[in-house]
């Protein structure tokens, strides 16, 4: 048996180390008293990594727009 704990963190720790080195994550904490709304509309999103992607990238966008406005005036 300790063969397969062994394997088993093993494995374990790889995926650890490639977690590490090939993503970033983010967290974001909403109060269940204050905050009820937005928590209510997350929770209706089909998925919300996608949601709050979407919204970043039109924001990227709106603002790359609003400079490139700004630089012709």
């Amino acid at each position: 048996m300790a063969k397969k704990i062994n394997a088993y963190q093993k494995k374990l720790e790889y995926n650890n180390t490639y977690n590490r080195e090939n993503y970033r994550s983010f967290s974001i904490r909403y109060s269940k008293n204050n905050e009820k709304k937005l928590i209510s509309w997350l929770e209706k999103q089909e998925s919300i990594k996608s949601y709050v992607t979407d919204l970043i990238l039109a924001d990227m966008e709106k603002q790359k727009a609003a400079r490139k406005a700004k630089k012709t005036k």
